[in-house]
């Protein structure tokens, strides 16, 4: 009772005051789109290669596709759309002739949507192919210098080999249809500024040959189970995300340093016919057993002996052709299509069976527009045909304003692909999971949205040492509800049912291993006003509970986290600032929080124990061309005097971070 007491006593200080607070400010201004993104970002539990997704987004933003003239595939590019949007938008200016503005956007696929998608997109009456011819000479360069007060353990006993400070650079040049980018990056603790570097250079425009790439690459066809290397949220961000959608062959900007192709791929519109084929010639770093890959390593680090050891030791090659067919008829339109390839280790893979040489995969997939119907799918097959994985869905309008998918995925326990990024619970390589799902977007009224999705899924083995099959379930609520023109609440509801392989003991001491279920519950409330031009709030107060059923009994751990948030812009200055408390009682119940960073960097951090933490912005626009920026972080820990563990543990109960970066465009 003293628990809840004290945390009703925090919800008071965290929400009442600053409503209290609000009401001194005169005159209010009405809510913008700010917080579109960090909304999407905000559900993710998961890291994932966000910095590309970012950076796509900058160039959408430089590059704005035009809304009347823009084909399908062109709509699609923005993430924030779906096909059904899309659609919506071509059939309302076939009617009307032109979209002139953001009022017209907004009765043609809602108020919601349009806001999200409206900074990438122009109204002015050009033709997409114009957009790149007429586009001169333009680029960016972003740099960053990233650094921890004190310092980690393994730079003081020099078990790692290198500097205390993490280093970033970024350079981005086109002209016309021709782009160049190069990324140099380093992580505390390497001794090489270039520890990492990747290069590409890709040309896109009108005619045969719709994009070229050397360099850096990703790929994603179909629904991304054989190519799937765009997949940037997990289940769970957005209840109508089931779709893989984006550019099928994009070059590679990132500093995260796994999950892309090098070499050279090509796609050709030979209209009907699409053709993309692509070679790839990478080295990964992997740990090695008796000849055999066990591991393929994705953390980058190459710091300690032992890791520098694992760096770039093995070949990866991969080399195919993706084919895709155009149709549109009086039933129906869209694509279907297919992807062959063949891949091979210099060192084989465990995953692969411990067998050498080139392994073939291949798969069919279908977009079909039948009516206000978007049925999408693919189906692939490895492991000489013995194994199949298939995803299908549907995706539609119920009636204006309400948006919906049902999906049906059947991925095969022994199925693999090294590329695969599909929509899962958690086999986004396509493996070991059965699932029903269903997910709905609406607008109840003029300002309330709410969004839910409900998952079944199934492993047919739970894990690597419990082999029998386990069952669990997900469901997840999203309301937002503008109040009035300068507040907004948003609200989430998760419940979730899994169950987990765990080592036990019995009474003897011997091992042994069983599923052991939790069930999850999250509740989340946002407060975000905006009393003025210059200044916009944002409250937050979230609660977790985790139950554990393990077999002596049941296990409870909770969580809860309330932060006050603050952003203030006036000319050149930008200044965002945020002070949280939390307390969890483990791990289990550890809450995860998207922070604002610098430019192009996603920060999700996982809170977990008992402490406060701070984290301040700035940004200063010194030019017009040129932004210098800078973040300062902190977090007080009640329950450590230690933070973190092993060569990267930290004398401290309060770790502190600095990051500095200038953005010049030009």
């Amino acid at each position: 009772m003293m628990y809840f007491s004290f945390l009703r006593q925090r919800f008071v200080v965290a929400f009442v005051f600053p409503l209290l607070f609000l009401s001194s400010f005169i005159p209010v201004r009405s809510l913008q789109a700010e917080d579109d993104l960090s909304t999407l970002f905000d559900q993710s539990d998961a890291h994932g290669d966000i910095e590309q997704l970012l950076f796509e987004l900058q160039q959408l933003k430089l590059r704005k596709i035009p809304v009347n003239t823009a084909t399908l595939e062109d709509l699609l590019l923005i993430p924030l759309l779906t096909q059904d949007d899309a659609q919506r938008i071509i059939g309302y200016r076939e009617k009307k002739r032109q979209i002139s503005g953001l009022a017209e956007l907004e009765k043609a696929i809602g108020a919601e949507t349009a806001r999200k998608a409206a900074p990438f997109l122009s109204f002015r009456q050009v033709l997409m192919r114009r957009v790149l011819e007429r586009a001169g000479f333009r680029g960016s360069w972003n740099s960053r210098y990233f650094s921890e007060i004190p310092e980690r353990k393994g730079l003081i006993n020099g078990a790692y080999d290198g500097r205390s400070y993490k280093m970033y650079n970024r350079i981005s040049a086109s002209y016309g249809g021709v782009t160049a980018n190069g990324v140099v990056e380093n992580d505390i603790g390497e001794a090489d500024l270039d520890d990492f570097a990747s290069f590409s250079i890709a040309y896109g425009g009108p005619g045969a040959i719709e994009r070229m790439i050397l360099g850096g690459y990703t790929l994603s066809f179909g629904e991304g189970l054989l190519f799937g290397q765009s997949r940037y949220f997990s289940k769970g961000v957005d209840p109508l995300g089931v779709k893989l959608s984006g550019r099928r062959l994009k070059a590679y900007a990132s500093g995260a340093e796994n999950g892309f192709l090098q070499g050279a791929a090509s796609t050709f519109d030979l209209h009907p016919l699409s053709v993309t084929a692509f070679y790839s010639s990478n080295r990964i770093d992997a740990s090695i057993e008796d000849g055999i890959v066990t591991t393929v390593r994705t953390s980058g680090y190459h710091r300690t002996e032992s890791e520098i050891e694992h760096k770039d030791n093995v070949t990866e090659q991969v080399a195919g052709i993706n084919l895709r067919y155009s149709f549109d008829t009086a039933l129906a339109a869209g694509t279907v299509g297919g992807t062959l390839a063949r891949y091979r280790y210099s060192v084989p893979l465990e995953d692969d069976g411990g067998v050498a040489g080139w392994h073939g995969i291949g798969g069919f997939e279908a977009d079909l527009q039948i009516k206000r119907v978007n049925v999408f799918g693919e189906a692939a097959v490895t492991g000489n045909g013995e194994s199949v994985s298939w995803i299908g869905g549907a995706g539609f309008s119920l009636v204006p304003g309400v948006k919906a998918v049902l999906a049906v995925r059947d991925y095969d326990s022994a199925y693999f692909s090294p590329f695969a990024g599909a929509f899962a619970e958690r086999a986004d390589d396509a493996a070991n999971e059965e699932g029903y799902y269903a997910g709905v977007e609406a607008d109840i009224l003029k300002n309330l949205h709410v969004g839910a999705y409900y998952d079944v899924f199934r492993f047919p083995e739970l894990g690597s040492r419990y082999r029998l099959p386990s069952t669990g379930d997900e469901a997840k609520l999203f309301l937002s509800w503008r109040q009035s023109s300068f507040l907004k609440a948003e609200l989430l509801f998760m419940n979730q049912y899994k169950e987990e392989e765990k080592r036990l003991e019995d009474a003897s001491g011997m091992e042994y291993y069983q599923p052991v279920p939790f069930s999850t519950n999250r509740v989340r409330l946002d407060l975000i006003t905006k009393p003025s031009r210059f200044l916009r709030l944002k409250t937050r107060g979230e609660l977790k509970f985790v139950e554990g059923a393990w077999p002596d009994g049941d296990v409870r751990s909770d969580g809860w986290l309330l932060y006050q948030q603050a952003a203030l812009k006036t000319g050149p200055f930008a200044l965002k600032a945020r002070y949280t408390l939390f307390e969890t009682d483990d791990y289990d119940s550890a809450v995860y929080v998207y922070e604002d960073d610098l430019p192009l960097v996603f920060t999700l951090k996982s809170y977990y124990g008992k402490g406060q933490a701070f984290f301040a912005v700035l940004s200063w626009d010194i030019l017009k061309q040129l932004e210098l920026n800078a973040r300062f972080a902190k977090t007080w820990y009640d329950d450590r005097e230690t933070y973190s563990s092993g060569n990267n543990e930290r004398d401290t109960s309060a770790p502190a971070s600095y990051h500095l970066g200038c953005a010049l465009r030009f």
